[in-house]
């Protein structure tokens, strides 16, 4: 009769290196997987974090004379952003500012390359109302 920690028998030589043979590159591509999808939902709010810092700097743009004067300076800390905190590649933004409806909007695009090759584009845009500082004139104006 056999007891608890006797050996196995023979027709069972070799089951556990088979099992693993078949189940550690299913677990391993599962893990690589994984790692994959969280690099490239990394990238997408990178680029949503740095589309969020252009319109931050794009709504200050109201009370100044010439709004547009704005954009390039926009763009360039979006970039910026993306490039120095997310690790993009390839980076463009594109800012617009539309005096008429108050609106201010910000896209920034960039690439992302993942770990079992490839390289995936990431698009992200954000959006604000222009700041415009007004007087207070509850007393009439003094």
């Amino acid at each position: 009769m056999r007891g608890p920690g006797r050996s196995r028998n023979r027709d069972e030589n070799g089951t556990s290196a088979v099992e693993f043979a078949i189940v550690g590159p299913v677990v391993l591509l599962i893990t690589f997987a994984i790692i994959q999808t969280a690099l490239y939902f990394h990238a997408r709010d990178t680029a949503q974090s740095a589309a969020r810092e252009g319109v931050s700097y794009l709504r200050l743009a109201g009370n100044n004379a010439d709004p547009n004067s704005f954009l390039g300076g926009a763009e360039r800390v979006s970039e910026i952003y993306a490039r120095d905190i997310g690790d993009l590649k390839d980076v463009s933004a594109v800012g617009t500012i539309n005096t008429g409806t108050g609106r201010v909007s910000m896209v920034v695009v960039g690439t992302v390359t993942l770990p079992l090759g490839g390289r995936v584009e990431v698009q992200q845009s954000a959006s604000g109302t222009l700041e415009q500082f007004r007087a207070d004139l509850r007393d009439g104006g003094r």
